[in-house]
Order: structure tokens, then sequence, then C-alpha cells
């Protein structure tokens, strides 16, 4: 005996939701079962057969609550109330022509011309719906059958046309004959019953599923690659925060850490050094939607040049973007990748300028998507760029204001319509606005505009798109006044609620601002979230996990151990304050060398500092004004 492979029940499903009503899936299904009489009728529950029909051909996941349905529905998973609820009205509604029944009885049947009235039904110009596919349906329903060995695809679609009797008038007119398949014939049958709820949850998860996230970085191991012989990282299912100082591998380690997600380096590849002796390798582990954890793992190959993966990559069901400091942006979309051919996981990298002008054929970039989505009679890819803005935006009084979108116009030496920003003072054009609302603006649109490829992408594949986005930043900071900096990662923290309900955010950040820090000390969770240092101790470069503490102002961040400064003071003032702290602790200090020290806390100290009582105090016990 034989089942159905893997292959075939995917292509039935794609195939299903490519125009199929519920109603023709379901309703006439569960009739042609019950052998609904013509012309006349008999008693039937049928919101209890429908539910049979759905228990037995519908009920892909025993933990879940609801049923999948492959027909054309803006959701994958219905409710266990559907039979009941939202197909009653359609039998009763949109498909009244089709029955005779009285309301409130049990008794119904078809009308003589119920096939006329049901194609009449699923062919209204602009519904979208379309006959059957035969053979979809056929596999769909057999997806579980116990098969000869030696069964074909005329066998299949024969057995459900004499299990549903389904009349040679229903055939030609309410089903599509075609025996055309986009998978090897070779590969219809299995040894062994597929997995049914894996398949299903290829295309979309229960709403009741276990967690709302699917792919998750969970941890990342480095050896002998990098400015340290060893890093290992354990990130955050929400926030990842890595700060240090300038050269000890913050951005390294986004890029491994992008590399871990997608299996391609952004930029250059990482390499290791030039000890010949030394194996050099990266490990990592995803966490799926259930919470398990799967692992990849890769060693250089010094003959090819090139990172060699050990065993099959576990992949991240996210979409995930990467937001370079120069500008350019990275974006992986497993779903997306799937139309490329030769590539089963692919991601754009788009440059600065790219993201700004576009790329033929791929991207159309900022300037022209922005005025297209303004000017579009379909205002809901503008409506949630605005609300991005205005969200990413610091909006006190004393601010600059949210970034609010003017009237595009044209500029002298350009081509093209250049969308505005208004201000206070006036509109002004993106191309001309400063660098620091730039980076913003280019932000905001790589998010949207990944999301709404994404949800066109999934929607051709007859797939729900992914509940989860990795967003990965590097220098979160750059170019922004620390007005903006006190709001944008909070904001970014919570932007995939603006997008789509359910849509959970995982990010990870590199940082030298301790606004940027502070900013989340009210949100920050030990559970979720997860705060990283670099630092150089001797010749070594060492990444600390460090307990997340609240240090208040900007100065209390400057002078944690995160950033590691003695004073949150210029140089010339550390100096001078750490020469008078010496002089303090001398027995019998030297009255020359106190005026010299005072001197230099006039130099580089404010009136006001919060030094001077201390030294003051000293300085006139020590007989000096």
């Amino acid at each position: 005996m034989a089942y159905l492979s893997s292959d075939c029940i995917r292509w039935a499903i794609r195939e299903l939701g490519k125009g199929v009503h519920p109603f023709l899936g379901i309703t006439f299904l569960t009739c042609k079962k019950a052998r609904l009489p013509v012309g006349e009728t008999k008693s039937i529950s049928l919101d209890g057969e429908t539910k049979s029909h759905l228990e037995k051909h519908h009920r892909l996941d025993p933990k879940s609550e609801f049923y999948f349905q492959p027909f054309k529905s803006r959701q994958f998973w219905v409710a266990r109330k559907y039979p009941s609820a939202g197909l009653q009205a359609i039998n009763t509604q949109s498909f009244e022509q089709t029955f005779i029944h009285s309301r409130n009885t049990k008794r119904w049947g078809f009308t003589p011309d119920y096939v006329e009235k049901t194609k009449r039904k699923i062919s209204e110009p602009g519904s979208g719906y379309g006959p059957m596919s035969l053979l979809a349906i056929a596999i769909w329903i057999g997806k579980e059958k116990a098969w000869a060995t030696g069964a074909t695809l005329d066998s299949i679609t024969n057995d459900f046309i004499k299990d549903y009797c389904i009349t040679k008038n229903e055939q030609v007119k309410l089903f599509s004959l075609l025996r055309k398949i986009d998978f090897p014939e070779q590969k219809l049958l299995a040894d062994e019953l597929p997995n049914l709820q894996a398949v299903a949850h290829e295309f979309s998860l229960p709403p009741d599923a276990p967690s709302l996230t699917e792919g998750t970085l969970a941890s990342l191991h480095l050896r002998n690659v990098g400015p340290a012989e060893s890093f290992d990282l354990e990130f955050g299912e929400r926030l990842t925060l890595i700060a240090g100082d300038n050269g000890l591998g913050k951005s390294f380690l986004l890029d491994a850490a992008w590399w871990a997600i997608t299996g391609k380096w952004a930029k250059r590849q990482a390499l290791p050094g030039y000890e010949q002796n030394r194996t050099a390798s990266i490990r990592f582990k995803i966490k799926d939607a259930k919470g398990g954890l799967s692992g990849g793992s890769s060693a250089f190959d010094r003959n090819r040049h090139s990172w060699i993966d050990r065993r099959k990559r576990p992949s991240v069901s996210a979409l995930c973007v990467y937001a370079d400091v120069d500008g350019s942006i990275a974006i992986s979309d497993e779903i997306r990748s799937g139309f490329q051919a030769g590539d089963n996981f692919s991601f754009d990298l788009f440059t600065g300028s790219e993201v700004w002008n576009g790329r033929p054929g791929q991207i159309e970039g900022l300037v022209r998507d922005w005025v297209s989505w303004q000017s579009s009679d379909d205002r809901d890819a503008f409506a949630t760029f605005v609300q991005i803005l205005e969200h990413l935006s610091p909006v006190a009084p004393e601010d600059l204001g949210a970034i609010e979108p003017g009237n595009p116009i044209r500029i002298p030496g350009d081509p093209r319509v250049i969308p505005t920003i208004r201000f206070g003072y006036g509109d002004v054009p993106i191309v001309l606005s400063s660098a620091g609302v730039q980076r913003i603006l280019i932000l905001a649109y790589m998010v949207i505009w990944a999301w709404r490829e994404h949800t066109i992408a999934a929607e051709q594949a007859g797939r729900s798109p992914v509940r989860k986005m990795i967003i990965v930043v590097d220098e979160m900071e750059a170019h922004l006044h620390p007005r903006w900096q006190r709001v944008v990662l909070p904001a970014l923290m919570t932007v995939g609620k603006l997008l789509s309900e359910g849509l959970k955010v995982q990010i990870i950040v590199a940082t030298h601002s301790p606004l940027v820090l502070a900013s989340v000390e009210a949100d920050f969770s030990e559970k979720s979230d997860v705060l990283y240092h670099l630092d150089l101790c001797g010749d070594n470069v060492v990444l600390e996990h460090l307990e997340f503490q609240k240090h208040g102002d900007s100065s209390g961040w400057l002078t944690s151990p995160v950033f590691g400064l003695r004073h949150a003071r210029s140089t010339g003032a550390e100096r001078a304050i750490e020469e008078a702290k010496k002089i303090q602790l001398d027995p019998k200090p030297d009255i020359a060398d106190i005026r010299s020290v005072s001197a230099e806390l006039h130099r580089f100290l404010a009136s006001d500092d919060p030094f001077w009582p201390r030294w003051i105090f000293f300085a006139e016990r020590a007989g000096i004004k």
C-alpha cells in the first residue's frame, strides 16, 4: 500500500486556494456525500453533516481547535463553529437558490437546476472564484487514504467521482478537468502517510498554536573567527542590545547573526585568522514556533575559502531586515525567494542609493513608492507608512515633531516628482532633508516595503504571511539628534502591531548611545531581552552578558559598565578631576600643586559642576581661596 506524497498534497492546497469557493469545496461535497436529493427534500442536519466532513478531512492539527481549509479565503484556519456560523450564512444566503429549503426546518434538497445556479454564483464577475480542480480536490479528499502502489492520477480522480457521485453535468460545469501538475508525477505516492500537520503549518499556523512567534535566532557561537578566539551569545526573544568601543566587533557580530538567520553574508564573508592549525567554526540555534531548538554549524574550508555547512541548515520562518549604518538594506524573505529559480533561500541587498532611487525590476525606491502610495486609490500602504513615520518620531512640544508628508513637488534638475515633509517652517523635499530624517525615512520605508512585498508574495503562493519579523540595525543612533535617540528603539520594538495584528518582532541592535539604552529602561524585560558589552581586557576582546540596570540620565549610563567612562565629561576635565583626587589623598599636599589643579579645574569644569563643592572645601582648608 502507498499514500499520497507531501508534494502532491501541497500542490492540491495551492490549486484549491487559487479560486475555489469554500461552498463548493465543503458544503457541496457534504451534500453530495449525504446523497441530497434533486427536486425534493429529505431530513438532514446540514450543520452536523458539514461538521463531520470537516472533522474527517480538515482536522489536520489534532492539538488545535481549528479546521484547516485550503479554499480561497482570508484565512486557512476556521473555528469549530464555522459549520453553524460562516458556512450556514453562505448556504442560506449566498447560495440560497441552489437549495430547496424552508427556514427553521431540517428539510434540504437540491433544486432541479442547482448545477447552473451554483455555476452562475461562483462565476460572478469580479468574485475571483471559478471551477474547482477535479484532480486537486480528489487528492485533498484522498490524502489520508491507503492506495494501491500502482495508483495513478486517473484512478485517484475516478475514486473521488465514484465516492461522491459526481455527475457528468457537474464535472463539466463545476470542475476543471485539466490534469496539468507542477510536481513530478513519479512523486505522486509515498511509502508512509505524510505529516499533514506539518504540511498545514507550512502554509499557516492555527490561531491557537502554542506560540505566536515562528522563527527566532536563539544563540550564536563563534570559534577562531573575528576579533576574539570565541564569542557566545544567547539572543533575547524580543531584543538584543550589543554595546562596546569601536573596532571590537559589534558590526561583525551583527553580520554573523545575519548569516545564521539567512545562510548568506550581507557584506564580505567573515574570515578566520591566518593560523592554519586552528579550526574556525560557527554554530547557531533556531527556536521554532513551539519552543523547540534546532542547530546548525559551519566550518571554514581554507581550500575553498568559504564556509561549509556541516549539516542541513535549519530555517528561520521570519521576514528579516538588516539596516546597515551606510544606508544599505538587506531583506530576507523565504516566500519571495521561493519564486527565484535555483536558490531556495536568498535575500535582496540594496545599496543606500538603490533604497532611495530604486533598482529596475526589483524595487521602485523610496522616492517613487512614496508618491505612488500617496496618490494611489488604495491608501492602505500610505496610511501605514504615515503611522510608522509618526511612531518613529519624537512628538514632544519642544521637538521637531512627527514626520508629516506634504504635497509632492518637482524640483529643478530632477525629472521625478519628489515627496516632501511638512515642518512648521514649510515643506522640505525629502532629498534635501537632514541625514537624521533620511535615516528614519529609510527605516520606515524598508520595514513597510518588505512587509508589503511579503504579503503579496504570500498571497501569490497561497500561503499566509509569517508572524515573525527580525530587524537587525547597526548603530541605531547614526545621524540622530538626542531627541530622536530617545524614541527610535522603543518605537521599533512595537512596530509589528502597525503592520499586522499578531506580528512579533525580534530586534538585534548595536549602539554607542547612552540615550538609546536609557530609552528602553521602562520596557526592558529580563525574560525577553538581553544586553551584551564588548570590552578589551589586555590584548583580548571579551563579550560580557550584563545584567540590565537602570542608570537614569545619560551621565549615569556613560559611567556605567556598558560605556566605562570615569566621568561623563571631556577628557581634559577627567584628567583634572583625577589629579585633584590624588592631591586630596596626599596627607601633605603642595600649595603650588593645588593652585595648578585649581587652574585646570577652572579651565575645564562648568561653574556649577558637582565636583566644585568638594574641591573648594579642600582648597580653602589648605589656605587657598
